[in-house]
């Protein structure tokens, strides 16, 4: 799948999930259940993990995913257990561009933000130690572009709104 297509396909679970929350009901019978919904994130998140070691979008979708997974509740993004395999994968491509310095600002901003829920790197401390890294002067905040960018950029929007 494409960036694109990874993108669209988070909107759609997205959508799906606030129907469920909200008590909405699709006159069409096609909504999912939200564990449906959770075993498709999974594959999404999947999918941005193949990407991951040859696009940073890839990786900084992937990285926001396992982020959320465990800091927001399940009800509200559709995102729930992920394939380990698959999150050590991401946090490995993260560790490689970290060691290549050729993390854009962005993403160094990103994962600054994300260290201040540390309890979600410390299933990888045997690949990475992040706090070091997290310490890092970053200057400010980027301009983080949102749209198409699936689950993330809908977060982004919602907390750097001015």
């Amino acid at each position: 799948m494409t960036l694109i297509e990874l993108a669209n396909k988070e909107i759609d679970l997205y959508s799906n999930v606030m129907n469920i929350y909200e008590g909405k009901i699709i006159s069409d019978n096609q909504e999912l259940t939200l564990e449906e919904i959770q075993l498709e994130y999974k594959k999404v998140h999947n999918e941005y993990s193949k990407l991951s070691d040859k696009n940073i979008e890839a990786l900084k979708r992937g990285l926001f995913i396992q982020w959320y997974a465990l800091t927001e509740p399940h009800y509200l993004t559709g995102i729930n257990e992920l394939d380990e395999k698959t999150e050590r994968k991401i946090i490995a491509d993260l560790k490689t561009l970290i060691d290549r310095n050729e993390m854009d600002k962005e993403l160094m901003w990103m994962l600054n933000y994300y260290m201040n829920w540390n309890f979600v790197f410390d299933r990888f401390k045997d690949i990475a130690e992040f706090k070091k890294i997290a310490k890092a002067k970053i200057g400010g905040k980027p301009k983080i572009k949102t749209d198409e960018r699936g689950q993330m950029g809908i977060y982004w929007k919602s907390i750097t709104a001015e």
